[in-house]
């Protein structure tokens, strides 16, 4: 995830009187206000506001002051009592915006930008903030259309080219991204976002010195944020790793993971989500003390109402669940949901506590079939229902909720991804996820380590004592025994081979993926990250030591291991 660049502009609005005679004052407090003297310029404008009551430009920079504070509610008050006044002043309409959008208030936030552009269509700067949270909303088309009407109106503007390069270049577009990012470099050398989107496209040529040209000089930078700094790392990694360079590739990963732990160490600790150690361990506990379950019969494949249920594809994140994703998508019969979690509410209702778990196994079947139909109107609003499409749940971490997924769909058919231990955590360690509490364990490859073993531990008890049945596909014998695998998934699924499943990478150059496979994906078939962990033996040392009882459980010790770059 990137940190955009959003637009504020103050300029004193149209003269009247009073505002002639504070011009001075108020052009003097605009550049305080830019160079850094907040408090300066603030003087200045509660000395113009007590010779001209709800002056908004003054109002303007007292609210731009409280931000910059943290006083988000005094800045507020600030926009809203000059937009009382001048409800036409486009640029406080585009501070309130942003000061919107930083309090989560995504709809004030969009009306604000847009009654910018109605009032001036030609302010780029409110276009500009509207495309970026457009963006950031999911809606690409309408901020890629805003974007190209930004270059439209200003072609200098490099951060708008840069922005819709990026956007191209995740929708596989890549000519037309690597023009608009090189311009965009030409016009501003140190723009991030295009720096990161001409090496994501070097990336994708595997033109690793080209990645550590476009990257290097952001490095170099001090006022990177934290999350922009690992992105930045990250590839540069990837790049080091591509030219074998092994050891500064390690310390790099190392570092982006360092400073996304101070970032986020604060807010995780006391968090008690699905994904969190102690959540499992209470779930093992749990599950552990109950009498061995049946085996359901899951031939078949009807719920008491009739419907067929989803399939759920799970695993441990980096095992293949996006590859076989875009496999599973290439099938005329089958629709896959993307990572998102489906089972939230289900799981917010039965937490990991012993009387809540206690409540789930013994929960009756109309509570049950209202979950049933809750999940359904969920899923239906993402993709649509159809009774001739099987519907697969794809969410690798939803393993830890298997039993939630028994009582809610006895029936279920469950496919589960599994890849040698070590190369899965490593893999984890070196990705950028977006952060809850699992993604935060992969932060140091001992908690990365711990919470592999917990995530299998619970798999493992879910098998056996719950008899969840599941179908496991490794992501090894994907790569080299592609069709037999593909067959075996779709016969359990009970549906027929298609060919259309071999051309995956068209599939997935069509969709957007919002996984670190993204680009990996649209690519052939490659062997290179089977056994990758062992070209950082050296760095890796005896953490990796608590997994061998899971090498040998999977055995893995029996595949042969691909090393290469």
């Amino acid at each position: 995830m990137l940190i955009l660049f959003c637009y504020i502009e103050i300029t004193v609005s149209e003269p009247t009187p009073e505002s002639i005679m504070n011009a001075p004052l108020l052009q003097q407090a605009i550049s305080l206000y830019q160079a850094g003297q907040a408090d300066k310029a603030a003087a200045i404008c509660r000395n113009v506001l007590q010779r001209q009551p709800g002056q908004p430009d003054a109002l303007h920079i007292l609210g731009n002051v409280a931000k910059d504070q943290g006083q988000l509610q005094q800045a507020l008050q600030h926009f809203q009592q000059g937009l009382r006044v001048a409800p036409g002043h486009v640029h406080l309409l585009n501070s309130a915006g942003l000061l919107f959008r930083k309090m989560g208030y995504v709809q004030q936030a969009l009306e604000c930008f847009e009654q910018a552009i109605k009032i001036d269509p030609n302010y780029y700067h409110g276009r500009y903030n509207l495309a970026n949270l457009c963006r950031a909303q999911g809606d690409l088309e309408r901020a890629k259309e805003l974007y190209r009407q930004v270059v439209k109106q200003r072609s200098g503007f490099a951060d708008a080219l840069a922005n819709l390069s990026s956007i191209l270049e995740e929708e596989h577009q890549l000519d037309e991204a690597e023009s608009l990012a090189q311009k965009a470099v030409e016009l501003d050398p140190n723009n991030y976002i295009a720096r990161v989107t001409l090496a994501n496209l070097a990336k994708r040529a595997q033109r690793h010195d080209d990645v550590l040209q476009h990257i290097s000089p952001l490095l170099e930078s001090s006022g990177l944020s934290p999350v922009n700094f690992t992105v930045a790392a990250g590839l540069l990694a990837q790049a080091q790793h591509g030219l074998g360079n092994h050891s500064q590739a390690f310390e790099l990963y190392q570092r982006a993971n360092d400073a996304l732990f101070e970032t986020h160490v604060g807010a995780m600790q006391g968090l008690r989500s699905m994904y969190a150690p102690e959540s499992l361990q209470t779930l093992h506990e749990f599950f552990a003390d109950r009498v061995p379950m049946e085996r359901l019969d899951t031939q078949d494949n009807d719920t008491q109402d009739g419907q067929r249920p989803p399939v759920f594809l799970v695993g441990f994140p980096r095992s293949g669940t996006t590859l076989l994703d875009q496999i599973l998508s290439s099938h005329s019969q089958i629709a896959v949901l993307e990572e998102k979690e489906n089972l939230e509410d289900f799981y917010m209702r039965f937490p990991a506590a012993p009387e809540r778990l206690q409540e789930l196994v013994s929960c009756p079947d109309g509570e049950l079939q209202t979950w049933r139909e809750s999940y359904r109107r969920r899923i239906e609003d993402e993709i649509g229902l159809s009774t001739d499409r099987v519907v697969v749940d794809k969410l690798p971490l939803n393993t830890i909720l298997l039993p939630y997924i028994r009582q809610l769909f006895p029936a279920a058919k469950i496919v589960f991804a599994l890849r040698d231990p070590r190369d899965a955590v490593f893999s984890c360690f070196q990705q950028r996820f977006g952060m809850n509490q699992a993604m935060f364990q992969f932060l140091k490859l001992e908690t990365a380590v711990r919470y592999y073993d917990q995530v299998m531990s619970l798999a493992k008890l879910y098998k056996d004592q719950l008899s969840i049945g599941m179908h496991v596909i490794r992501y090894e014998s994907v790569i080299t025994d592609f069709d037999d695998q593909v067959t075996g998934v779709l016969e359990f699924l009970e549906l027929p081979w298609e060919e259309g499943v071999r051309d995956y990478q068209a599939t997935a150059k069509q969709r957007r993926i919002s996984t670190p496979s993204a680009q990996d994906v649209t690519r052939p078939l490659y062997t290179s990250s089977i056994g990758k962990w062992q070209h950082y033996r050296e760095q890796i040392g005896g953490q990796f030591d608590p997994l061998q009882k899971w090498v040998e459980y999977w055995g893995y010790e029996l595949h042969h291991q691909r090393v290469s770059n």
